[in-house]
C-alpha cells in the first residue's frame, strides 16, 4: 500500500505545484493571438472532463488533442464533433484516420467556424442615410484549417506524434482609408477609401508525446498547440494561439483493486501555458460503467468565463463496428451554456 499513496502523493503534489505557479502570475497576455477558434476544445469527452485531455485522450479525438495517440490506431476510424458556441456561433470538427501498422498512423482532419449572418455596414455621409451608414449584406466570414497528422509508437511505452495545418481566414471585404486629398472648393480634406479583402492563409504546426509509465495505468504526456510564425494584417501582427500542455492520467481504480473489469475511475490533470493568457490547470473524471457507459465532469481553473462542465458517453458495438456518441456541457460566464456532441467510428 505504501507504493499506491507514494504515487497518489507525487500527483496530488505536481497538481498542487502548478496551482500555486498559476496564482502567482499576475500579467495578463491579451491580443496577442488571431484565428482562436483553434483554441476552441471540439471534443465532447475531452470537454466533459475539464478538457483535461492531453494524457487522458484516446482514438481519433487525438487529431485534435495530441496526436501521438493516433498510433495506437490500428485500422480507420472517424470522427465528427459539433460546438454550438457562444453567441450563436458553431465550430465544427471531423477527422479520418488509418493505421499503417508497423509505419505508424496517419490523419486527416478540417475544423471549422460557423459565424452565421453578419450584417456589413459602409459609411456614408447623412445626406445620403441620416444614420451615416447603410447596409451592405452579408460579410461571408470564413475561418476554417486542414491538417495532415502522422504518429509513430516507438516502443510500447513512448509514442510521438505531430500535425501539419493550413488555415484560412476570410473576414469578407471592408473599406479602408488610404489616403486623405484637399476639397478645392471648401479647402478641407475628404478621405479617399479603398476597398480590401480582408483574408490569408497560413501554416501552424501541432506536435505531442505520451509516455506510458508501466505503473498500473499511469500515463504522462505533453503537447504544442498551433505553433506559427506572424502573421499580418495591414499593420497588425499576430500569431495562432499557441498552447502548451502537459499532464497525466490514470485509473485511480487501478491504486485499490486488483480486478476492476466492470468499472473504472479515470482522473486526468493538464497544465496549460497559453500565449495570450494567464497558466491554467484543468481536472477531470470520468466513470466508466462496463464499458459501456460513462458519466464524466470537469473543472476549469483560471478561465475568464467557463468553470464547470459535465456529461455521458455511450459505447456501441455491433458486428465488428465500434462507435460512441459523447455529449458534453460547459457552465460559461456572462454567455449561454455551451453544448458539444461527437460520435466516433472504428472500423
Amino acid at each position: 500500500m505504501n507504493y499506491k499513496m507514494k504515487i497518489a502523493g507525487l500527483m496530488l503534489g505536481w497538481l498542487f505545484l502548478f496551482q500555486a505557479m498559476i496564482y502567482a502570475q499576475d500579467v495578463k497576455k491579451e491580443g496577442q493571438t488571431g484565428m482562436t477558434y483553434l483554441a476552441i476544445s471540439l471534443g465532447a469527452r475531452g470537454n466533459a472532463m475539464g478538457d483535461a485531455t492531453v494524457a487522458s485522450v484516446r482514438g481519433i479525438q487525438g487529431i485534435f488533442y495530441n496526436q501521438a495517440v493516433l498510433a495506437d490506431i490500428k485500422g480507420f476510424a472517424m470522427v465528427a464533433n459539433q460546438v454550438d458556441y457562444l453567441v450563436d456561433t458553431k465550430v465544427y470538427g471531423i477527422g479520418v484516420v488509418y493505421g499503417l501498422g508497423r509505419l505508424g498512423t496517419v490523419g486527416i482532419d478540417l475544423v471549422s467556424m460557423d459565424y452565421g449572418h453578419i450584417e456589413g455596414t459602409r459609411r456614408v455621409d447623412r445626406s445620403i442615410d441620416s444614420r451615416g451608414y447603410v447596409l451592405t449584406g452579408n460579410i461571408g466570414v470564413a475561418e476554417y484549417a486542414v491538417g495532415l497528422s502522422y504518429a509513430y509508437r516507438f516502443s510500447d511505452r513512448v509514442a510521438l506524434g505531430g500535425k501539419i495545418k493550413l488555415a484560412h481566414e476570410n473576414l469578407g471585404s471592408a473599406e479602408y482609408v488610404s489616403h486623405s486629398e484637399v476639397d478645392t472648393e471648401t479647402g478641407g480634406y475628404n478621405n479617399i477609401y479603398k476597398t480590401k479583402n480582408w483574408s490569408l492563409t497560413h501554416a501552424g504546426f501541432d506536435f505531442g508525446g505520451i509516455y506510458y509509465s508501466g505503473f498500473k495505468s499511469l500515463a504522462f504526456a505533453f503537447a504544442f498547440q498551433n505553433f506559427s510564425t506572424d502573421m499580418k494584417y495591414y499593420f497588425e501582427e499576430f500569431q495562432m494561439p499557441f498552447i502548451v500542455r502537459m499532464g497525466f492520467s490514470m485509473d485511480i481504480a487501478d491504486l485499490f483493486m486488483e480486478n476492476h473489469e466492470h468499472w473504472n475511475l479515470n482522473v486526468a490533470v493538464d497544465v496549460l501555458h497559453p500565449n495570450d493568457n494567464y497558466e491554467r490547470v484543468y481536472t477531470g473524471a470520468e466513470l466508466v460503467l462496463l464499458n459501456k457507459f460513462a458519466l464524466r465532469c470537469g473543472y476549469k481553473s483560471n478561465h475568464d468565463i467557463e468553470s464547470f462542465s459535465f456529461g455521458f458517453g455511450l459505447n456501441i458495438e455491433y458486428a465488428g463496428f465500434k462507435g460512441r456518441f459523447d455529449y458534453g456541457y460547459s457552465k460559461m460566464k456572462w454567455f449561454e451554456d455551451v453544448n458539444r456532441i461527437s460520435f466516433n467510428f472504428d472500423l
